[in-house]
């Protein structure tokens, strides 16, 4: 399940995230993303699914933590275990 990225939210390599939209109304199309490497004050990110062979080595996008929440607009894929309640 996709969960939005709040201001002071901190991501580990390896999270998949995605842009989302400033209106809950529009579909969310496009592309996700990978954490490759994680700092004090930014996160890099490249696009899920380059191909590590090709020619040249994949664009990283470089988000710094201060504008997320605020400028930049993320969702985080987190995996909800469903806990069964016996009653």
């Amino acid at each position: 399940m996709w969960k939005a990225l709040n201001h002071g939210d901190k991501v580990s390599v390896g999270d998949t995230l995605r842009y989302r939209s400033n209106s809950f109304s529009q579909p969310l199309e496009g592309d996700t993303y990978v954490v490759i490497k994680t700092d004090q004050h930014y996160f890099e990110i490249i696009k899920e699914g380059d191909d590590s062979e090709a020619p040249e080595p994949p664009r990283r996008k470089a988000v710094r933590y201060l504008d997320v929440g605020y400028n930049v607009l993320i969702e985080r894929w987190s995996e909800h275990q469903t806990s069964s309640i016996s009653l």
